[in-house]
């Protein structure tokens, strides 16, 4: 009896053991079929791009689209450039600045790098005139010859001189305040293309707005320098606990003569201990042969260490116990100018897309030194700022220009750390920066405004108490506000700064922008589904879907939203994973299904006579969930339902009956893993993200009462009169279909969830070329079904959006969707 068991059981375990393996080569088959389509798919090649001119600074942080950059040569280039446009101005020079100082969106930029000539010089008056774009550099090279040298600059040569008066700058001299105090007279093109004088005597207001201005008042086009002479230094250097510097600097450095550079580097993650690197006047022969730094110098091994010492506290360790000791371990004797002719690139170049370094800089009285380090040391310690170096210098008073930071005596801290490029790493910085601006308001100090503008209006106000004065000369010289920038978009008061103030106040108002172009690929996701149902709903064969082609487009989308945002905004990875997490599982669902409908489902198709009432039933869902995506998660979707509804609402036996069969058990099968997919996706979302935000915000122009009878989703959150509201609107399909009502009712947009920018798409006739008003094409889009349709993928300023709209009825074209954030 046994032998008999044994011998059944051995061909039931071959037959088991081969199915098993037929299923896994089948598996296994699948899986290389997805990843093969998932690679080939796309449109990898796409080049298109979403503005023609881009700006940005040395972070990469700060990318603003420009409608127009130009390059004057001549005063007059300037006028003429200033009186040919209507639009708002900015002036970039080296683009050093952290924060969008030197751009404004779709405005025209001054790129002043080649109004760069000297206008006059006299040796024997130490005096220069340089038009505004000539680099330290090159003035430098001018007057080495002569044993003249800057009396004030900031430690690296490559800024340009106008954008150094831009921003007041300082350096590490002693006996020195702010470089306004080197500055004779500016010549200043203001906004309506007059050409000025200023100095201390002529036009003094002029001269104490525009410099330390921030390119708000006007063009500095030459600039008057007074020289120092120059002379050769002796590096000596001393390390000591950071509680005696303020006693050690009072009594050897402040008052002594013979020093020129003086700066402490205080070292982390401690901030305990600090350097005092100081540089002497001397007879000694000179160690470094070249008055200048060699412009081709190779400067590969201190972005090297910067890295390393960026890497943790070991990497801080080593180089406050071994790199530095053994740098200057060695003396050094140079001229003047070579000390005074750094060039940035010794902190390095290259890919900045996911770390990137950055500035700060506080300035706190003398006499609060002391008391202001711990709470410094405590704010970056409590967040776990990656701080690299921070750089301690001195400066005398500047009790003149409006926007001074050197109001009292004061020590500088030059805080150089590295931070992520994200979203997220962003408003991290923004969150201990600002904790960081009220430790130094409480010690009567100020930030610097070069770089990233994290601090809140209230946070400006406290530390610049004078700026009052200066915007009643920019009201003046600039009525229509022209000269302006990212600082000064934030910063400067205008009739709609009580709407800015509330908007940036609201928790979660600011929606990062690229998501009006990541959400693309995600919402053909939306398209699809109504284009199957569609598709089924005027008798065609399931089986003649093109699942391939929609796997491909798909994936075209995603390669094409990505290269347009890319470089543009803050990378969100986040979002980014997720669409193509839902891309592959989108292919691998569309591969299966493709497969299965062209066999088992073409065979079973050719086999019934007609549809049957499980053909019109999937017909049905697939309709309710195209329907319903427009307006909720798809997971909500009751795929459950659905799959038990071809059981109870279509009869078991009928007509052809394989057909019937074949579909219950398919559609079953799919609806039923997708909701088990749903739930667990579902529970997931509410875990990682809450409830979902169901409306948009937006800042808009028009009447209380007409904006409120659009749609019963409108709501008027705030009235601040002359028009401006802040004003809610559902999002995703009800944002579409509110929209142009909106436009209808003659509302004027400014801004929504505070972007500028926004994606929309239309269908039409494939033959149609016609393009709305305002808008520029992005892309074409591929229509399954009706047949001979086009979608069409646009972009265009928010402001412009309700004409865009407005003019589709014209264009025999329809609103599909807008993509809000």
């Amino acid at each position: 009896m046994a032998d008999r068991k044994g011998g059944i059981a051995a061909p039931i375990k071959r037959l088991v053991g081969k199915t098993l393996r037929f299923l896994g080569v089948l598996v296994a088959a699948y899986l290389l079929v997805v990843v093969a389509a998932v690679w080939v798919a796309g449109d990898g090649d796409y080049q298109g791009r979403l503005h023609e001119t881009v700006v940005n600074d040395i972070t990469e942080l700060n990318p603003v689209p420009m409608g127009r950059v130009a390059t004057p040569r001549s005063v007059e280039d300037i006028v003429a450039a200033i009186k040919s446009s209507s639009g708002p101005i900015s002036i970039g020079g080296g683009r050093f600045s952290m924060g969008g100082q030197t751009a404004i969106d779709n405005g025209l930029q001054l790129d002043m790098r080649e109004f760069d000539e000297v206008v006059a010089f006299d040796a024997g008056k130490r005096e220069i005139t340089v038009q505004s774009g000539i680099s330290w550099r090159e003035l430098q090279e001018y007057i080495d010859p002569h044993d003249l040298s800057v009396k004030i600059m900031q430690t690296y040569a490559n800024f340009s001189v106008g954008g150094s008066l831009s921003v007041n700058v300082h350096g590490r001299y002693i006996g020195h305040g702010p470089i306004i105090s080197s500055v004779k007279s500016v010549q200043l093109v203001l906004a309506d293309g007059s050409v000025v004088t200023a100095s201390r005597e002529e036009n003094p207001e002029l001269f104490f707005a525009a410099i330390g201005g921030y390119g708000g008042i006007g063009v500095i086009a030459d600039v008057t320098l007074g020289l120092a002479v120059n002379q050769k230094v002796g590096r000596q250097t001393r390390t000591m606990p950071v509680t005696e510097y303020g006693e050690h600097f009072a009594a050897n450095i402040r008052d002594n003569k013979q020093v020129i550079f003086h700066n402490a580097d205080m070292y982390p993650p401690a901030f305990e201990v600090v350097r005092d690197v100081s540089w002497y006047v001397t007879d000694d022969d000179v160690t470094i042969d070249d008055r200048l730094i060699a412009t081709d110098d190779s400067y590969w091994l201190l972005p090297k260490m910067i890295n390393f010492s960026s890497s943790g506290d070991f990497g801080k360790w080593t180089r406050k116990a071994i790199i530095d000791p053994l740098y200057y371990a060695f003396d050094r004797v140079a001229w003047r100018n070579w000390e005074a002719s750094y060039d940035v690139r010794e902190l390095g170049e290259g890919d900045r897309s996911e770390k990137t370094w950055v500035l700060q800089e506080y300035f706190i009285p003398v006499e609060n030194f002391d008391s202001f380090v711990p709470k410094m040391r405590d704010i970056f310690n409590k967040h776990e700022v990656d701080v690299v170096n921070i750089s301690i210098r001195h400066a005398l008073p500047d009790p003149d220009s409006y926007l001074s930071w050197a109001r009292n005596e004061v020590f500088a801290f030059v805080v150089y750390h590295s931070q992520g490029t994200t979203a997220e790493d962003r408003q991290r910085v923004g969150i201990w920066t600002r904790e960081m601006t009220d430790a130094i308001i409480s010690e009567n100090g100020a930030y610097y405004l070069p770089y990233q503008p994290h601090a809140t209006v209230d946070q400006f106000r406290a530390a610049y108490p004078n700026a009052d004065r200066y915007f009643a000369v920019k009201r003046r010289v600039d009525p229509d506000n022209r000269f302006r920038n990212k600082l000064w978009q934030k910063y400067y008061p205008t009739k709609r700064s009580e709407v800015r103030e509330y908007l940036d106040s609201l928790d979660g108002y600011r929606k990062g922008e690229e998501q009006t172009f990541l959400t693309v690929p995600e919402w053909y996701l939306v398209f699809n589904p109504n284009e199957y149902a569609d598709f089924l709903a005027d008798g065609n064969n399931p089986s003649d879907f093109p699942f391939w082609q929609s796997i491909d487009e798909y994936w075209s989308l995603y390669d094409r939203v990505n290269a347009l945002s890319a470089g543009l905004y803050p990378q969100n990875s986040e979002y980014q994973t997720m669409l193509w997490v839902i891309g592959v599982s989108t292919t691998a669902e569309f591969v299966a299904k493709g497969v299965y409908e062209n066999t088992i489902g073409r065979l079973t198709r050719w086999m019934a006579s007609e549809d049957t009432p499980e053909d019109r039933l999937i017909q049905e869902a697939h309709a309710a969930y195209g329907e319903l995506i427009h307006y909720e998660p798809w997971y909500v979707f009751p795929f459950a339902d659905y799959a038990g509804r071809i059981w109870t609402d279509t009869p078991f036996f009928g007509k052809n009956f394989i057909r019937k069969l074949e579909r219950k058990l398919m559609f079953t099968g799919e609806f039923a893993f997708k909701a088990l997919y749903a739930k667990a996706i579902g529970f997931g979302s509410q875990a990682t993200y809450g409830p979902s935000e169901g409306f948009v915000t937006m800042h808009v122009v028009g009447d209380t009462q007409r904006v409120a009878a659009t749609d019963p989703g409108v709501e008027v959150v705030r009235d601040f009169g002359d028009g401006d509201l802040v004003i809610t609107a559902p999002r995703w399909g009800g944002f579409t279909e509110v929209m142009p009502k909106l436009a209808e009712a003659g509302v004027r947009l400014v801004e929504i969830n505070g972007n500028d920018e926004i994606v929309f798409s239309t269908v039409g006739a494939e033959t149609s070329s016609a393009v709305p008003v305002h808008a520029r094409l992005l892309f074409k889009s591929m229509v399954i079904s009706p047949e001979g349709m086009e979608r069409s993928v646009y972009v265009v300023r928010v402001e412009h959006l309700a004409d865009s709209l407005s003019s589709l009825a014209s264009n025999d074209v329809h609103l599909e969707h807008i993509f809000d954030f």
